[in-house]
């Protein structure tokens, strides 16, 4: 009895084992020193009302190659010296390196709301942001959702210092998405479900440079962790056809230009 008891046992092991095998992803890690450089501009034309609008460049591949053009255009609102509330949206254009061409382009909204307080010299913010990512192409819903959506939360400290035009800071953020396709062995034969986790770790440090009342530059430095889940699934028959977790880490160096009313 004992030793049928042990084979069963066995055979359930190697049962939930082969199982489990097919949705254990290979991972992938990789390395990259990533640039940001950033044009903005800064219009309060209502009380406690501002408009916002930007361009931004990215650069990827060790700074080697075009990453993305992004640009921008939102507005926020005081809604008390502790609170903000903003919208805005973004045109996203990214740069294919591989075949050296633009993709379609992604269209983004997110919405913000943050809460202040200070402490002495210091600032203590915490912003939540809600984001939305929409695909003008096609892809298959099991593999990558049409419409992305991530929580970002971002906690930051801004020193003041006295009788001084730089500001320093420290931030670090979550981002947590809220709707990515759950692995599914076929997908032919299963409903889609959505899974939940942290796609990136991010701590920064920077400082804030006050060039004249109305022009500001920002430094920065940010070390990203990020971590995305590759499907791929066959076309017609729809079988899993490979699970990669892509692990990536970033080095972001960054400029941004503010020109403010």
């Amino acid at each position: 009895m004992r030793k049928i008891l042990a084979i069963l046992l066995l055979f359930c092991a190697v049962g939930v084992t082969s199982a489990q095998s097919v949705h254990v992803p290979a991972v992938v890690n990789t390395n990259d020193f990533r640039g940001r450089i950033e044009g903005a501009f800064e219009w309060e034309f209502v009380d406690d009302l501002s408009l916002e609008a930007g361009v931004q460049l990215r650069l990827n591949n060790d700074m080697g190659s075009v990453d993305r053009l992004q640009t921008n255009l939102g507005l926020n609102y005081d809604v008390c010296r502790h609170l903000d509330i903003g919208i805005d949206y973004i045109l996203i254009n990214i740069h294919d390196y591989a075949t050296k061409s633009w993709d379609s382009p992604r269209h983004r909204l997110n919405l913000n709301v943050t809460g202040k307080v200070e402490l002495g010299r210091w600032e203590l913010s915490l912003r939540e942001r809600l984001q939305t990512t929409f695909r003008t192409d096609d892809v298959n819903r099991f593999e990558k959702p049409q419409n992305a959506m991530i929580l970002r939360s971002r906690l930051m400290a801004e020193y003041g210092i006295h009788h001084s035009r730089w500001s320093p800071y420290l931030l670090f953020e979550l981002h947590n998405t809220l709707n990515a396709p759950a692995v599914v062995d076929n997908y032919l034969n299963a409903e889609l479900t959505t899974d939940n986790y942290v796609t990136r770790y991010r701590a920064g440090v920077g400082a804030k440079f006050r060039i004249s009342r109305h022009h500001r530059l920002d430094f920065y430095y940010y070390f990203d962790y990020d971590r995305n889940y590759n499907i791929d699934y066959k076309p017609n028959r729809g079988d899993l056809k490979g699970y990669v977790q892509e692990n990536e880490i970033r080095h972001i160096f960054g400029i941004s230009y503010k020109f403010k009313l």
